[in-house]
């Protein structure tokens, strides 16, 4: 997750292309293009904020991705509403403990 204050002028711009775009009878695959490219446009020097993710196994580039978090003065937190015991064997195989 990132963020970036967006001035009203801006924001109101934006809404206004999202509203073209959308209300525009270009073919669907010529919409999704545009969008994308517009919120590419806006999506710039965003402040990082977080990452959030939910699954029961762990992902592959986990503990690596994790090591980066951290090498990079990251705060990295694990929330599990496991037993302590289950909690401590994620935390090693993701390498956090």
């Amino acid at each position: 997750m990132a963020q970036k204050p967006l001035d009203q002028h801006t924001y109101d711009q934006m809404d206004r292309d999202i509203y073209t775009i959308q209300a525009s009878d270009m073919p669907l695959a010529q919409k999704e293009a545009a969008l994308a490219d517009l919120y590419d446009s806006y999506e710039r020097d965003l402040e990082y904020v977080g990452s959030t993710a939910i699954e029961d196994k762990l992902q592959y580039g986990v503990p690596e991705t994790i090591d980066m978090l951290i090498k990079a003065n990251i705060k990295v937190w694990v929330l599990t509403g496991d037993k302590q015991e289950t909690a401590i064997e994620i935390g090693k195989s993701c390498q956090l403990i």
